[in-house]
């Protein structure tokens, strides 16, 4: 099999195939990326106190009152996502976990909440693994005993955060009594609730101390309002968080924008000269 793979990665015919589909899709891909980077710049900046309804630009520490462990680094965390790159059964259902205490972005004029589920993260991975399902991913409820390849992405408190994102009136800007009814009930949208929080955190560490606190807790409960009247989330527009500042952010852009626009066409331009002359020495050969 491994003797296979590597002859068909020594087949030029292998990467002139790949130049001539992948290309076009690079070449697009590139101004979808120039697109997002020009609405970046677009976007005015705001702090927290002067931010409007609508698409907004916001810079600051991420905090909240209480952490989440990350499955695979076991790292404290606000917010993670758990991405699966590859699974052999093509079961495209359980390709991303995530998981969020209240997250709030603090600008020194004031803290807004923010649920980042559906975010493009803009940022480096925590943990990158590739091991047994139940050996390295037990915890996130993937085990299935097949190999995957899991990358872990995690927004610790304190990090330096920019967010691109909509601005809108907070549809749970009341505690619901009938989906907040219990200690475990998720906040508003699915932030988890403290409760949940230390449990997951037992699950992760055993050998605590059933009778103390679990130490999830960084701030005081009454220092964050849980049902603010707005909150910062997904809307029709880009959603973009990054712990690079928006300089290195559009920065990286501007240079993936043109890898992208001229290496698209470059590679598709290479396979497709490739497969052509390939074809015309091999109707030489037969006329001969």
């Amino acid at each position: 099999m491994i003797r296979i793979l590597i002859w068909l990665l020594s087949q030029p015919l292998l990467w002139a195939g790949l130049g001539v589909t992948l290309g076009p899709y690079f070449f697009w891909r590139g101004f979808r990326v120039l697109q997002h980077k020009r609405l970046i710049l677009d976007t005015p900046r705001s702090t927290v106190r002067a931010a409007a309804i609508g698409r907004v630009e916001i810079s600051g520490k991420a905090v909240g009152p209480y952490t989440l462990v990350a499955p695979l680094s076991h790292t404290d965390c606000l917010y993670y996502r758990l991405a699966i790159k590859s699974n052999p059964q093509g079961d495209l259902r359980n390709k991303i976990q995530e998981m969020c205490a209240p997250l709030f972005l603090d600008d020194g004029s004031g803290t807004l909440m923010i649920f980042p589920q559906g975010a493009e993260l803009q940022m480096q991975p925590t943990s990158d693994r590739s091991e047994y399902g139940k050996l390295a991913l037990a915890l996130t409820r993937y085990s299935e005993g097949t190999p995957e390849f899991a990358q872990e992405y995690c927004i610790k408190p304190g990090d330096t955060i920019f967010v691109l994102g909509t601005l809108r009136e907070n549809p749970w800007a009341k505690k619901d009594p009938v989906s907040e009814c219990t200690e475990l009930s998720r906040i508003g949208p699915g932030f988890v609730g403290r409760s949940e929080a230390d449990l997951l955190r037992r699950e992760a560490y055993p050998y605590l101390d059933p009778k103390l606190p679990a130490g999830a807790d960084v701030a005081s409960p009454n220092e964050f309002d849980l049902h603010p009247p707005v909150i910062l989330m997904r809307g029709d527009g880009p959603f973009v968080i990054s712990t690079d500042s928006q300089r290195e952010l559009v920065a990286k852009m501007n240079l993936k924008s043109l890898i992208y626009i001229w290496g698209g066409p470059a590679a598709a331009l290479w396979g497709l000269w490739e497969i052509l002359s390939r074809a015309g020495t091999l109707g030489s050969s037969f006329q001969k």
